[in-house]
């Protein structure tokens, strides 16, 4: 059950550091001078809070596998889709139309695909969850 506890912890201060991600990134991209509220560079802002959110994510989904847990995998699930969302939102803002479209394109879909990760790491938790309380059940 600790291990539950930690790996939730885990999704959660993901789940937060993703929020603020994308609230400075909207509030960048909504500012004449392309600042956000947090004094790093686009590159530091994604590496840090961003790429921290998905190795935590990572973590607590190994300190997690061997123990059933809808919390885990439902917070994988939120954790992947906020991912995949922020970059379809920077593809509808036009991110794609600025000069650097090709790397820009790079890096929206490098980081939609660790948002799938996350996403096909809550579901095969919540199969994998499935199929341990089936076995725990009693057959009659």
């Amino acid at each position: 059950m600790v291990r539950v506890k930690v790996a939730i912890g885990l999704l959660v201060a993901s789940l937060i550091l993703l929020i603020i991600y994308g609230a400075d990134a909207a509030m960048a991209s909504s500012s004449p001078e392309g600042r956000g509220f947090i004094p790093l560079s686009e590159a530091v802002r994604g590496s840090g809070l961003g790429g921290g959110a998905f190795v935590m994510s990572i973590i607590a989904f190994v300190i997690s596998w061997k123990r059933p847990s809808s919390m885990v995998a439902i917070l994988l699930f939120v954790n992947g889709g906020l991912i995949i969302a922020g970059m379809l939102a920077l593809i509808a803002q036009g991110a794609l139309a600025s000069e650097s479209a090709e790397g820009a394109m790079r890096t929206i879909s490098s980081t939609i695909a660790l948002g799938a990760i996350l996403v096909g790491l809550g579901a095969w938790k919540a199969v994998g969850d499935r199929r341990k309380v089936g076995k725990e059940q009693p057959s009659r």
